[in-house]
């Protein structure tokens, strides 16, 4: 045996055991990998339902605060309506306002109060705007409201139906001889 023929066997065999240790790693990597995707689906699934749990005990806890805060709500709106539907009782104690002589209007304010009408001596219009709940501030709308009564821009307008639709009637007659001179 020659020494190429020496020298080629000792490659073969270090390239069979380099082979030999790439296969085994390549192994090893394959397990790894396998037993790594294993532990990481264990982990996310250990996760979801830590999360499922935690996303239960929220909603559960949600819906408590949310069921608290509707029926709070709920009071509050029911206190107020029953406020406002004694305040004609309560103004009388407080204002000496006649119960008979308030008319609930309901917006953009709740009531307007005729103050003597019951006895036949009418002698003044008070608009009023109950306010229950912990809101004491008039709205926008409201305040408008307001102004315009204190700055007396206030008028009175009879309203006679049968006039009013005579007017309109008139009107619309104008209006189909207008458009039959036009077609002519």
């Amino acid at each position: 045996m020659g020494v190429e023929t020496l020298v080629l066997l000792t490659l073969v065999v270090v390239l069979a055991m380099i082979v030999l240790v790439l296969w085994r790693n390549n192994q090893q990597l394959i397990r790894e990998n396998t037993e790594f995707k294993t532990k990481l689906g264990l982990l996310e699934e250990n996760l979801r339902k830590e999360y499922e749990v935690k996303l239960q005990e929220w909603k559960q806890k949600a819906e408590k605060e949310i069921r608290k805060d509707a029926i709070s709500r709920s009071s509050s709106t029911i206190l107020g309506r029953v406020g406002e539907q004694l305040a004609p009782l309560l103004m009388f104690s407080n204002y000496r306002i006649n119960p008979k002589d308030v008319r609930f209007i309901g917006t953009p304010i709740d009531f307007i109060a005729f103050k003597g009408l019951e006895e036949g001596n009418p002698e003044e219009v008070i608009f009023i705007e109950v306010k229950s709940g912990k809101t004491k501030t008039l709205t926008k709308r409201e305040k408008q409201i307001k102004e315009l009564i204190e700055n007396k821009k206030v008028r009175w307008i009879t309203f006679h139906t049968q006039s009013e639709i005579q007017k309109l009637e008139n009107a619309v007659s104008n209006e189909i001889e207008k458009e039959e001179d036009r077609n002519e």
